[in-house]
């Protein structure tokens, strides 16, 4: 098998076993080829998320809840396992507080929101008020929004903009004792997009989870280290 159509006739997947128990979820600009390694030894499903791949985006922006409903309407009922990396794993999450899932692999996932520097929220602050009251443009705010948001952002636009802005407030800490899988972290070492705190805070708050840090690695480990990865899924 290969990519194929799910049931909405909008998201695809690419999948390389007939009845897949693992379903992959990508991170934020990435795509379903990201778990190719790893599904030559974990075969299962991987989604092309709305926005990303061949998936088209949405007509309406969407929060991470918004994508695990999305999600839970069309998956196979055989899948037990949710592998999610980064956003994937955001949407993994929702995704596992609404279905029976049995395992939650999740991979440098931004759990907890991670406090920006005051001087950036006063900056922003700022600028907000002053297009508030009209004293500057919108084009003024955005060019401020774009020097000091994210790369995500830069390179983000229209609906798919306002989908980021509300994954990255999409706070699960109030979620994360609520899961009843069995939790799997899995962090870089050296990740400095969600930094291995995130990772400590979440392992404590979460009912029934293990995390695993592996060393010398960074944010991206599903692609540079697929084998941490193989090494959870061979113990489920």
């Amino acid at each position: 098998m290969a990519f194929h159509l799910l049931s909405d006739k909008s998201t695809f997947a690419y999948s390389n076993v007939d009845t897949p128990n693992i379903c992959y979820l990508h991170g934020w600009g990435r795509d379903s080829q990201d778990f190719k390694g790893i599904m030559d030894v974990f075969p299962g499903m991987a989604i092309d998320l709305p926005g990303f791949g061949k998936t088209k985006p949405s007509s309406v922006s969407l929060s991470p809840l918004d994508y695990a409903i999305q999600l839970n309407n069309i998956l196979p009922n055989e899948i037990t396992t949710i592998v999610g990396h980064s956003f994937g794993g955001r949407v993994a999450v929702h995704l596992s507080l609404l279905r029976n899932i049995q395992n939650l692999v999740l991979v440098a996932v931004p759990l907890i929101k991670i406090k920006k520097p005051n001087k950036s929220i006063n900056k922003l602050t700022l600028f907000k008020k002053l297009y508030k009251y009209g004293l500057i443009s919108k084009s003024n705010l955005e060019s401020v929004k774009n020097k000091m948001g994210s790369a995500d952002y830069r390179n983000s636009n229209g609906v798919m903009r306002e989908t980021l802005v509300k994954a990255v407030n999409d706070d699960l800490h109030e979620k994360l004792g609520l899961i009843q899988s069995n939790v799997f972290l899995i962090w870089g070492e050296n990740d400095t997009e969600v930094p291995v705190s995130v990772a400590n805070e979440a392992n404590l708050l979460i009912n029934n989870s293990q995390l695993t840090i592996i060393p010398n690695e960074g944010h991206n480990i599903v692609r540079s280290n697929p084998n941490s990865l193989s090494e959870v899924l061979k113990t489920l």
